[in-house]
């Protein structure tokens, strides 16, 4: 049993929780980089979904792309499928629940896009359905799944890739999925601009 109170004995562990993790996801986490920055290169744009408690973290993540992170640039083309609750809710309306992104991504995806997916478990069946039509349409995909071994796991094309965070609890996914999007960020805008 730890000596320090609840507060600093919580942070202490979500911090001894990531730093475990450093070293098997800083390849992943390039390679997903990589993805994105020639995506963008090649005038292509990046679409981003998550449910749940990974919504908001997609919604961060677009919006560091789309506006900027730690310094002044031009914006790069994200759009976030989770954001459009009037879109979502007709849909899911409709009985098809499972195809509030795939639908948006027929729409609005196209041959050399990239698909970011954010999922706590990597099972929901939105989330799998927005790989699979992102496969039709071969757009690139990388997944960010807070635990290892989601349905979302098996879909995984050769030039995929998936940061399998290896939580051990919700809180430590979302905790682990926001550092990870931040650092998939600054690697981006590192390599497109030439700022550290």
């Amino acid at each position: 049993m730890s000596e320090l109170p609840p507060i600093p004995n919580y942070l202490c562990e979500a911090v001894d929780d990531f730093a475990a993790s450093i070293e098997y996801l800083v390849e992943p986490i390039e390679r997903a980089c990589q993805i994105v920055t020639q995506t963008l290169l090649n005038d292509g744009k990046v679409l981003v979904c998550g449910n749940g408690y990974a919504s908001p973290i997609a919604g961060l993540l677009t919006t560091c792309l789309m506006h900027q992170q730690e310094f002044e640039r031009p914006s790069l083309p994200a759009i976030n499928l989770s954001a459009d609750s009037s879109t979502i809710s007709a849909i899911a309306k409709d009985g098809n629940y499972h195809n509030v992104f795939a639908k948006q991504i027929r729409a609005m995806g196209n041959p050399g896009d990239c698909l970011i997916v954010l999922s706590i478990d990597g099972n929901c069946g939105n989330i799998v359905q927005a790989a699979q039509t992102a496969h039709e349409k071969n757009i690139h995909v990388i997944a960010i799944n807070g635990f290892e071994n989601g349905k979302i796991s098996d879909l995984k094309l050769e030039d995929d890739i998936e940061i399998a965070l290896k939580a051990n609890s919700t809180a430590r996914a979302t905790e682990a999925m926001l550092i990870t999007s931040n650092a998939l960020c600054n690697q981006i805008e590192t390599e497109l601009f030439g700022v550290t």
